[in-house]
């Protein structure tokens, strides 16, 4: 009998203090912070302002892509020609990314070097951003790339 009473003792003073800790806790004691559509911050008690916020379109910013300015660089070259070689080495050596073309594995690629220059059977046939330059010559190759001669 006494285990009764001290549990019931004990259940009364649990929910006695839940009782006051739910009654010193009230939603509306909080002050919130909220912007309307114009941008004016407004503190209220629910939280909610007399107007109902508008949400205001965000565009996305556009940008242009950045305009390339690597030279466009094609060569037309055999792999059996030292020439040929030591223009690939100049455009190694000067970091310069360049569209290589061996004309004997490539048929289409030799037409399309006799369509450039016909007249021109050597060896290596440069195009630097338009620029056709026929055999090694760094001078041309530098002036078409506008580089500083080393």
């Amino acid at each position: 009998m006494r285990i009764n009473q001290t549990f019931i003792l004990l259940l009364m003073v649990i929910f006695s203090f839940v009782a006051q800790a739910e009654s010193s806790f009230s939603p509306e004691a909080n002050v919130r912070k909220t912007v309307d559509a114009e941008g004016k911050v407004i503190f209220s008690k629910s939280g909610f302002s007399n107007k109902k916020p508008v949400k205001k379109p965000v565009e996305p910013e556009v940008k242009a892509p950045p305009k390339s300015t690597a030279p466009k660089v094609d060569i037309y070259y055999a792999s059996w020609d030292p020439y040929s070689d030591k223009a690939i080495l100049f455009f190694r050596e000067n970091h310069i990314v360049v569209n290589a073309y061996d004309i004997d594995l490539d048929a289409k690629a030799a037409e399309r070097k006799k369509k450039i220059d016909p007249k021109f059977v050597g060896m290596p046939l440069v195009i630097i951003n338009g620029s056709v330059i026929r055999g090694v010559d760094e001078k041309k190759y530098r002036d078409a790339l506008a580089i500083k001669p080393q």
